[in-house]
């Protein structure tokens, strides 16, 4: 029927013809004036008295396929590997921001902890200070030529090599006090004081820190270096 696909419900038909009444236009929709029609039977596909038949054609022999629908976007496992990857990507942020927030309340904590101890500490210090007459700077010398303040491994081995490091400690000290040196002193609060000591002989001022009932050699600079300064 003009080269184009219809429903029909055949009524009559024999070898080579039938009629039959249209129930579906070639637009696909209903139809509504019960068309009476005669159809070829080389025509169509497939001929049921009494019931639905669909044909196509083109032309008078070759039929018209009509082609699938492609499907477009993501299958239901994709879609669903994707929620997942995004929830997993929500829980990472919310465990950082949860992070972030613990290390800023630990140092809060810290931070009031420092100040409240701070007096504390302070009077532990005050009450632990080496006093001012404690300090022996001959002797202090003698334990910093001696190497008393390098690490262990830099230290003199066995009996022999001490006793002579601390012989030439001791004559060294002599040697570079005996033309005189200055000692001079600076408190901090009464928590710890700094020394320094002169040896013009030798040409350095060494520096103690004193703190916690003990003196701490922390190193001496050139003479001249400190003039400059």
């Amino acid at each position: 029927h003009k080269n184009q696909t219809i429903g029909v419900e055949v009524v009559t038909s024999d070898k080579q013809a039938a009629r039959g009444t249209v129930l579906v236009e070639s637009d696909g929709k209903p139809s509504t004036d019960n068309a009476r029609i005669n159809i070829q039977l080389s025509d169509c596909a497939t001929i049921s008295t009494g019931s639905a038949a669909r044909s196509s054609s083109r032309g008078s022999t070759n039929s018209r396929t009509v082609p699938s629908a492609s499907r477009t976007g993501r299958t239901p496992a994709r879609a669903h590997d994707g929620q997942i990857g995004n929830e997993a990507l929500v829980q990472y942020a919310a465990l950082g921001v949860l992070g972030l927030i613990a290390l800023k309340v630990l140092f809060s904590i810290i931070n009031f902890l420092s100040i409240l101890l701070l007096p504390f500490i302070y009077l532990y210090m005050a009450s632990n200070c080496p006093e001012i007459n404690s300090f022996d700077a001959k002797r202090e010398l003698k334990r910093v030529l001696r190497g008393a303040h390098l690490p262990e491994e830099n230290q003199p081995k066995g009996f022999f090599e001490s006793g002579l490091n601390r012989i030439a400690a001791s004559i060294t000290t002599e040697l570079a006090t005996s033309l005189g040196y200055e000692v001079s002193m600076q408190d901090f609060l009464g928590a710890a004081r700094l020394v320094s000591v002169k040896v013009p002989v030798a040409g350095h001022n060494y520096y103690w820190i004193g703190f916690f009932n003990r003196w701490k050699y922390i190193g001496h600079r050139d003479i001249e270096s400190s003039k400059t300064d």
